[in-house]
């Protein structure tokens, strides 16, 4: 017996100290309703074409005072007074359930699909559109942004993703969505209220090349719906 009581009193240490160090780690660990809470995803898709829940158009310097919001494709091309670029808008107040104001962004992501690409690979910039634009009426003059190329500066951007054909571009590949459109940042905002959704521009990055390049999207024009754009947020609801 007396040989047994050390050991048993070792045995009986260790557990009360482990007993102790969960007990402690336990009490430590911030159970809070937003860790628990399941994420959810709200998808916004342009179906039918005639949807109001998305709209996109194409503004073209060269034909600046037209307007290109029924064309079944969208561009954003870098050129010689022939720059363009690509304004979209999705209504997060179609979501079912509703988002609440007080919901965790944690991933917003435009999903738009490539069907053309240039030789090289170029940089689009996305920008959070500062005013309102409707879809039969913007043109390159009237734009949100001003017709003065390269502007706003790519610093102000909210995201950006680069396409082309060559090795070690992000997009590279015709016929399917493109990867790195996240726009997380501005749905929050969008969500919470603090700023007016009133879309996205997309713009390359560095206007006016001596050489046309250019991106080329599905609009919701083309009724195609594998190749629909798209809006995919995924948050959580907290109280």
């Amino acid at each position: 017996m007396n040989v047994r009581w050390p050991r048993v009193a070792v045995a009986l240490g260790g557990l009360i100290v482990g007993m102790t160090a969960s007990s402690a780690s336990a009490a430590s660990l911030a159970l809070t309703s937003q860790s628990l809470a399941p994420y959810q995803t709200c998808t916004i898709t342009a179906t039918p074409a005639t949807t109001t829940a998305v709209t996109d158009a194409t503004v073209r310097q060269g034909s600046a005072t037209l307007n290109f919001g029924t064309l079944t494709s969208n561009n954003v091309s870098s050129g010689s007074a022939i720059n363009q670029r690509t304004y979209l808008q999705f209504d997060l107040t179609t979501c079912s359930p509703a988002i609440p104001a007080s919901a965790v962004i944690r991933l917003g992501t435009l999903r738009l699909y490539l069907t053309a690409l240039p030789a090289v690979c170029r940089t689009i910039d996305l920008f959070a559109s500062t005013a309102s634009w409707t879809e039969t009426a913007i043109t390159w003059n009237n734009q949100p942004f001003g017709a003065a190329i390269n502007n706003p500066a790519s610093g102000s951007r909210s995201g950006s993703f680069t396409a082309g054909t060559p090795v070690g571009c992000q997009n590279r590949t015709t016929g399917t969505y493109l990867v790195g459109g996240t726009v997380t940042t501005d749905v929050a905002s969008f969500v919470a209220g603090s700023v007016t959704n009133f879309g996205w521009m997309l713009r390359d990055d560095v206007e006016g090349s001596a050489t046309t390049r250019t991106v080329t999207f599905s609009s919701k024009e083309l009724a195609t719906v594998a190749q629909l754009p798209q809006l995919v947020v995924t948050y959580v609801s907290v109280p």
